[in-house]
């Protein structure tokens, strides 16, 4: 691994889990300190932050974390029902036997002892799910999507992880998708995904509207 890649995951790693917290403003020079590194890698890395949306660049002054938007977080909630939605509807006629397994494992892992209690573990897991899905569609341009979406929404999880809020009764599982996949209706297995889609936009609003965070980390 680079220095430039090794400072670019531990900084990702410290805004995702928010150990470096959303609104912070910070220089190069403090963060090369910070992680014992030279400027140049520790540049290169932010340059490649600021392209992710997780970093903002201010001229002569310095960087700032991306600070976290509820409108940004319905703005992903949408892209990811159109983008999986259309995904499963592909999928269902063309997923193989093989593929329904692996994901109802997935799904199954989704309530094992250490989903709850390991959050690389669960996103992982969830991750894997949903990408799952639409690796089944055999299109690799929505399978690229999906994950991008996923990959926007880390920070938002880790934040809803320090609340307690409840998912609402009837929420659709991963273990009940399979089971609507299994049946090769693409208008149920869209209804199945974006009905657990919602639940889970609900919740994590839920869950950081409701908590101090909204006061100190969130943004209209």
């Amino acid at each position: 691994m680079s220095l430039t890649d090794r400072a670019y995951t531990l900084i990702r790693r410290e805004i995702i889990s928010c150990a470096l917290p959303p609104g912070r403003e910070f220089t190069e020079v403090d963060l090369a300190a910070r992680l014992d590194m030279s400027k140049t890698p520790v540049r290169e890395a932010l340059a490649r932050l600021q392209f992710e949306g997780l970093v903002r660049a201010f001229p002569r002054r310095g960087y700032q974390i991306e600070p976290i938007r509820v409108s940004d977080m319905n703005d992903i909630f949408d892209a990811r029902i159109v983008v999986e939605a259309g995904a499963i509807a592909i999928a269902v006629s063309r997923v193989s036997e093989a593929q329904l397994n692996h994901l109802a494992v997935l799904a199954s892992a989704s309530s094992d002892a250490d989903y709850t209690t390991d959050l690389e573990h669960s996103h992982r897991v969830n991750n894997d799910f949903h990408e799952g899905i639409a690796l089944a569609s055999g299109n690799e341009r929505l399978h690229r999507m999906v994950a991008q979406t996923n990959k926007e929404l880390e920070r938002f999880f880790y934040l809803e992880a320090r609340a307690d809020y409840a998912y609402p009764p009837g929420h659709v599982t991963h273990s009940q998708i399979v089971d609507v996949m299994r049946e090769g209706i693409p208008a149920r297995a869209q209804a199945a995904i974006s009905e657990h889609i919602e639940n889970t936009r609900a919740v994590l609003i839920g869950s950081l509207m409701s908590d101090r965070m909204s006061k100190t980390l969130l943004l209209g």
